[in-house]
């Protein structure tokens, strides 16, 4: 298991069609990935966990991954959220 801290660079943070894109992100691992915004844990493959934490730009969050292509999952998911969009 790995957890990775990233800011959000998305410059209108994850709305809805960002939030789809990065939940279809994550589903193409196997492993189990979770995002964590102060006390709120979700799992990253679920729309609406991902809608409930309401992440803008500037906003500071942890991933975590736990699997096989754990490093990969994790690589992937920063790229996109860190991307200047």
């Amino acid at each position: 298991m790995i957890k990775k801290s990233m800011t959000i660079a998305l410059k209108d943070g994850l709305e809805a069609r960002p939030i789809a894109e990065l939940v279809q992100v994550a589903s193409k691992y196997d492993s189990r990935i979770y995002i964590e915004l102060g006390t709120k844990r979700v799992n990253a493959k679920s729309i609406m966990g991902m809608m409930s934490l309401e992440l803008g730009t500037g906003d500071d969050m942890t991933v975590s991954a736990d699997g096989e292509d754990e490093y990969a999952a994790i690589s992937e998911i920063e790229q996109y959220v860190t991307a200047d969009r």
